[in-house]
């Protein structure tokens, strides 16, 4: 029942974040060249026309009573199964209508009249709230843990997590998996599971990141099982970009030139700058170049505020379930900020990871906005006692 309690409850702080994030996604990727070197003007008003119709659902997610997703989540996650296992039979040449070939991975579908439409993008979201429904009824049915108990738990993450996780990673999107691969990680780490059983996770993850390394200079055979070439190459390039300066390091090398060019401040893009998809996935450059070091930092800024919004969320509701879908949220907008920002400036190596709320694509921003109305529902049933 909407009333005044529950619209005092909204977070228009985060709202109001939400509308900043617009104002600069527009203005970026408005001054982002295209390959022509014009810029994106007609993107940057689709942009707007997508915020517009994402932040109506985001509102009328906020208003439906997010406790229904345990006994609807099922739904939901087949639905997302069912088109990832498409974009797979796809790729095993079996016809499947309306798979977008064009592009290195097949992880999109074409829909006419709207345009691309990215499952995986919906699939972590969806991925979120049934890992969230399964720690739920895991720990209301088992209130008294123990080892067995705990590793009942993770079996069940594990069986929840891992297809999804798979079909993706086989797309191949390696970007998209490290961020579902950072969901799980996040959402275990507050399931109650004993402390020292996580250590173990954490030490396995580290070990396991080691034996890449390891492998990486010393067994390229074996990474050659886990990457395909295209992947390696990006690593490559990471490594040294001006050795693959006209092929793989390009894009990483135009990048850094125009994050630099940005100085302290501006209010320009250099049009002398050729940087393949500054709208999407490299959107962060643009911003540098066009806003300088001010915007850059304005930027990392509204995520940590944003970020801070949701794990507020997450620490005052009473109810673990609403807890554990704002942790996901959490764990997934943390790790791709970190992720495409750090790609953009040679932090971390180039993958295919949008930032959230700011690269152009309806199924990023749609996904992104789905959360936010989740979070705001989960505030707007926060109950407040006297007592706590």
């Amino acid at each position: 029942m909407l009333n005044r309690d529950s619209l005092a409850k909204i977070d228009y702080t985060l709202f109001f974040i939400i509308f900043l994030f617009a104002c600069i996604s527009y203005l970026s990727i408005s001054m982002a060249p295209l390959k022509s070197g014009a810029p994106a003007l007609s993107m940057a008003h689709r942009q707007i026309a997508w915020y517009i119709v994402s932040i109506f659902i985001a509102i009328g997610i906020m208003f439906f009573d997010y406790d229904r997703l345990k006994r609807m989540h099922w739904i939901f996650y087949g639905i997302g199964m069912a088109l990832l296992l498409g974009l797979t039979f796809a790729q095993l040449g079996v016809p499947i209508p309306m798979v977008d070939k064009s592009h290195g991975a097949m992880s999109w579908y074409a829909l006419p009249g709207i345009g691309q439409l990215q499952p995986s993008e919906f699939m972590k979201l969806f991925m979120i709230v049934s890992i969230a429904t399964t720690i739920d009824k895991h720990n209301e049915e088992y209130s008294i843990r123990g080892l067995r108990e705990d590793m009942l738990l993770l079996g069940k993450i594990a069986l929840v997590s891992f297809p999804p996780f798979m079909l993706v990673f086989a797309q191949p999107d390696l970007g998209t998996a490290l961020v579902m691969f950072s969901i799980i990680v996040s959402m275990t780490s507050v399931s109650g599971i004993n402390w020292k059983l996580i250590l173990g996770i954490f030490a396995s993850i580290i070990c396991g990141l080691a034996f890449f390394a390891i492998s990486w200079f010393h067994f390229p055979e074996i990474i050659n099982i886990f990457l395909k070439s295209h992947q390696k190459d990006r690593f490559l390039a990471w490594q040294d970009p001006q050795r693959y300066s006209s092929d793989v390091g390009y894009q990483l090398i135009q990048s850094l030139k125009s994050i630099g060019s940005g100085e302290f401040f501006n209010y320009r893009f250099n049009s002398s700058i050729t940087l393949p998809e500054s709208y999407n996935d490299f959107i962060f450059a643009v911003i540098g170049g066009s806003f300088g070091f001010i915007g850059a930092v304005t930027v990392i800024l509204l995520f940590f505020l944003f970020v801070s919004r949701v794990i507020k969320a997450a620490v005052e509701t009473h109810d673990p379930f609403g807890s554990y879908i704002c942790t996901g949220i959490v764990g997934m907008v943390m790790f791709q900020v970190f992720e495409n920002i750090g790609m953009t400036i040679q932090v971390m190596p180039v993958t295919g990871i949008t930032l959230p709320f700011l690269s152009y694509g309806g199924s990023s921003l749609l996904a992104s906005m789905i959360c936010v109305g989740i979070v705001q529902s989960v505030r707007m049933q926060t109950q407040k006692f006297m007592f706590s």
